[in-house]
């Protein structure tokens, strides 16, 4: 490498620019070749995306450019470290392979330590890509705590930052105080993860040439004092912003903390002799528990959908992950409000936080005024594709590094990335700029839902350390598939499902001692529960989520409540545990009765603060379910037998730039003949009659849920109870669907005038 000179940058020579970007082309390409998959959840979408590749080129292009420029960015201000500290240390210019071999040796030590944490992000490039070199994620995660690479790789950061200040402090050179302007600098921008700003920085620094020269000392040493505040500012801000926020004790604030795929039993669940929970064990001393709640719909959207409006999704029509244009604009319309706008009419401020799981609430006006968490959609899931396969650059875009560097915020849709300190964080955040004001914050932790990715260590927690199969990390559903594991397997998906609830627990345990310390836990609403549970291997039922409605742990999820200090006080000799059958949609009647706000609808849900205190209903209580959404019409799985089948889902699939390049099923017919197809439920305390139509027929199971959770036996044929719950079925969806009944058969409108049109001309 040559010294600098009057013709090169001012304090990076030209040649460092150029090794660093054939640095960055060289893996970016060697990766994007040999580390490159279209498979998502045993689906290869590379059909799928070549439908519309035309349309959307431009997309594709603008993700390669963005992974490409968070490559070079990285790289470059790796290049430029490295040079600083060897420049200063060795006090001439370093050699081109010194250089290559700390910023790639510094590179790998981060690879290493980001495996250990999150070894589910490379789960796919270990166990499916190439598994032959499984053993080096085997060897790391076994033996090498990450505390012990992450001291190495911030200590070489900070012992290298350190010495430029010594260096400043001993020479004072103009050239002295530049070199620990730029490592502020880089420091700000990681702390942000300012890539475009970063970018702007590295082509002003190239253009500058020796301009340097010509700053006045005293504007240097204003600009690192300036650059050392900055990194304080934003907590400042907060403080202020929470400080001046308006005040209003007298609306309580309200958090909803959910969890993806949170069974009930696992609340108080003990392995090795202490619970999973100790956190949520806590928190249920000093709430109301319902026992016995259930989720309307074993999928995300429509649950959340269905909570947050307080109506079915047999009536606003969200009834799948998919929904269609018209279906997504009814919600937050006059007909189906939900219970954020009505806060929002009162003065609430309402703010969602969450990672992939929570990508369905940028997608429709759930009334929230501030929404942090991805969009999903073809755009996202295209930057997603193309930044896995660049394993070198994953953990500066995970934060691995001083936990800054989110230079992709599409990458908080990574389901292999369940990791809630980024958002436990947020969380802290809105409560220090919100401050005594009236607002809502919906928490939703992705960390429970499939594959399974709690962080280190908690994906160690309760596996069999000797386990060493292809679900020694992660879990994915894949529908295609109906593979049988043997016993070992079993449990360890279950063991790692209890490690993400226990991770989970602690965000909670964080989310709880923060609102304490802040004096606001005693002054709020606080709601915990799930928007459905999860299968695991029960008698047949497979792993996962909303393809039937057999056995306890789809539909039945956690839900606690605690009211401000005041109102718990008055139930202090009074039960708190409630053992009466309850329903997600009784939470919007509930709340809007506590805060005193008219509801004039009709709703399928019943509020619930004429039951706190008691134990049960004093009359007989129904709720009613239904299935998702069969994601595949391929795989060996009992109710694949039973459907009534229709296209595979990525045949029905539709992207629609003018929604953001959101992914729909627009085909009216084809979505009436989803929910023509839906399992359907309806449960009392002790029984649960499921609705199974199928080509030959509709099909009734009947269960006692006391006597029988995995629903095993069916008492439908013997008579019993089953006709009283069939009429009630029939009553609840003809009063809450448009559809019509055609012998035993619920059929859609749309489906049934088809049918009779046809008829007519015939």
């Amino acid at each position: 490498m040559t010294p600098m000179g009057r013709n090169e940058s001012a304090i990076f020579p030209k040649s460092l620019y150029t090794l660093a970007l054939g640095h960055s082309v060289f893996f970016y390409l060697a990766f994007l070749i040999f580390n490159t998959s279209f498979t998502i959840m045993g689906v290869d979408v590379g059909d799928f995306l070549t439908q519309y590749l035309g349309s959307f080129f431009g997309v594709y292009l603008h993700a390669s450019f963005l992974i490409f420029a968070t490559s070079c960015y990285i790289t470059l201000s790796l290049y430029s470290i490295f040079y600083t500290y060897l420049r200063i240390g060795i006090n001439r210019e370093p050699k081109s392979g010194s250089l290559f071999f700390c910023v790639f040796a510094f590179q790998v030590l981060l690879l290493a330590q980001s495996m250990i944490v999150h070894p589910q992000i490379y789960g796919e490039f270990f166990f499916y890509r190439y598994p032959s070199g499984a053993g080096i994620l085997f060897f790391l995660t076994d033996f090498i705590p990450p505390e012990f690479l992450s001291v190495i790789s911030h200590g070489i950061v900070l012992v290298g930052f350190l010495y430029s200040v010594w260096y400043l402090y001993k020479n004072k050179t103009k050239q002295a105080f530049v070199y620990l302007l730029h490592l502020l600098i880089l420091g700000v921008i990681h702390k942000q993860g300012s890539l475009y700003l970063g970018l702007v920085y590295f082509v002003f620094l190239y253009w500058q040439g020796t301009r340097y020269e010509k700053v006045h000392i005293k504007a240097y040493v204003r600009l690192i004092v300036f650059l050392l505040f900055l990194y304080s500012f934003p907590s400042l801000l907060n403080s202020f912003s929470g400080f001046f926020a308006s005040k209003d004790s007298k609306k309580p604030p309200i958090y909803i903390i959910s969890a993806d795929s949170l069974r009930f039993d696992r609340i108080g669940k003990k392995l090795n002799g202490k619970s999973i929970t100790p956190n949520i064990d806590s928190f249920q001393n000093e709430s109301f528990t319902f026992l016995d709640h259930h989720t309307t719909i074993p999928r995300t959207f429509p649950s959340w959908t269905d909570f947050l409006t307080g109506q079915y999704s047999m009536s606003h029509k969200i009834r799948d992950m998919f929904p269609a244009i018209e279906e997504i604009h009814r919600i937050g319309s006059d007909t189906f409000p939900t219970f954020l706008q009505a806060l929002g009419s009162i003065g609430y401020k309402n703010y969602a936080v969450s990672s992939f799981a929570g990508d369905i609430f940028p997608r429709a006006n759930f009334g929230f005024d501030e929404v942090f968490a991805p969009n999903f959609n073809a755009k996202l899931m295209t930057i997603q594709r193309t930044a896995e396969t660049q394993i070198l650059i994953l953990p500066f875009v995970t934060g691995e590094l001083f936990g800054a560097g989110y230079y992709l915020p599409e990458l908080f849709g990574l389901s292999t990335w369940g990791d809630g300190k980024r958002l436990v964080q947020k969380f802290q955040e809105i409560i220090d700029y919100s401050g005594t004001s009236a607002h809502t914050i919906t928490y939703f932790s992705s960390v429970i839902h499939f594959p399974y990715s709690p962080p280190y260590p908690y994906y160690k927690e309760y596996t069999d350390p000797n386990y060493y199969g292809k679900y020694k990390y992660l879990k994915f559903v894949d529908p295609t598939k109906s593979d049988v594991l043997n016993e070992q397997e079993i449990q360890q998906v279950r063991n790692l499902f209890d490690g993400s609830v226990r991770a989970f627990d602690e965000e909670f345990g964080e989310i709880v001692s923060y609102l304490k310390s802040k004096g606001v836990y005693d002054s709020a609403i606080i709601i915990l529960t799930a928007d459905h549970g999860e299968s695991l291997y029960e008698d047949i039922h497979g792993q996962g989520h909303g393809e039937h409605l057999r056995g306890e742990s789809v539909t039945k999820v956690p839900f606690l409540i605690k009211f401000p200090k005041e109102k718990m006080s008055e139930y202090q000799t009074k039960n708190l545990k409630f053992f009466g059958i309850t329903s997600s949609v009784d939470v919007y009647p509930t709340l809007l009765e506590y805060l005193n706000i008219q509801n004039q609808k009709d709703m399928p849900g019943t509020s619930l603060i004429s039951v706190l205190g008691k134990s049960d209903w004093d009359e007989e209580r129904f709720v009613y379910s239904e299935t998702g959404i069969w994601f595949s019409d391929m795989g060996g799985h009992f109710f694949q037998s039973q459907r009534i089948p229709y296209p595979n889902i990525l045949s029905l699939h539709q992207v629609v730039p003018e929604e953001g390049y959101q992914i729909m099923i627009t085909d009216v017919m084809y979505r009436d003949t989803i929910a023509f197809s839906k399992h359907r439920s309806i449960q009392t305390s002790e029984y649960k009659l499921i609705y199974i139509p199928t080509r030959s027929g509709v099909i009734f199971e009947l269960y006692n849920r006391k006597l029988d959770p995995n629903n095993t036996k069916n008492l439908f044929p013997s008579g019993q109870v089953g006709q009283k719950l069939k009429d009630k079925l029939y009553e609840l969806v003809t009063k809450w669907e448009s559809a019509n009944r055609v012998g035993e058969f619920l059929v859609p409108e749309s489906i049934y005038n088809l049918s009779n049109q046809n008829e007519t001309k015939k």
